[in-house]
């Protein structure tokens, strides 16, 4: 496959600080697919940590970074060893394809870059509150419905 260029992503740069960035994508290789973004979840507990500046060390964890937990969205692109099609949409359970900005969960974005293999294909007839855990704790953020007035 070939480069797919940026994304827009939310990025928390630092604690307390938040900025929607147009991201640099990671090249997508033979295995992997392309996912558009339709929503994320975002955790009231490891995000808000890190919102405050509180977050203990973790691997994978720090500044910057994109959050966003489980995401949903549809597949546009795959690699030829990807196992997947194009339109199939899934559940992407997180993305490193930032380059140096860091996404161990990674789905506060419009597109992603991940393995065919990470990815779980998911009913059409399932809408947020059956895709994605969804509780008090747990609020799910549209994407790009989240921000609509900023051009993907």
């Amino acid at each position: 496959m070939n480069a797919h260029g940026t994304t827009l992503a939310v990025v928390l740069e630092k604690p307390e600080q938040l900025v929607l960035s147009r991201l640099a994508l990671t090249d997508a290789g033979e295995a992997d697919v392309v996912v558009d973004i339709e929503w994320t979840g975002i955790s009231t507990g490891t995000e808000r940590l890190l919102w405050a500046g509180r977050m203990p060390p973790f691997p994978g964890l720090g500044y910057p970074l994109v959050p966003g937990y489980e995401s949903v969205g549809r597949i546009v692109e795959v690699g030829a060893r990807s196992g997947r099609q194009i339109g199939e949409r899934v559940f992407v359970p997180g993305a490193k394809c930032y380059g140096e900005i860091r996404g161990l969960f990674g789905g506060a974005a419009a597109k992603v870059v991940v393995p065919g293999s990470r990815v779980t294909t998911i009913g059409e007839n399932l809408r947020e509150e059956g895709c994605c855990w969804r509780s008090q704790r747990r609020p799910i953020t549209r994407w790009p419905r989240m921000h609509p007035a900023i051009p993907i």
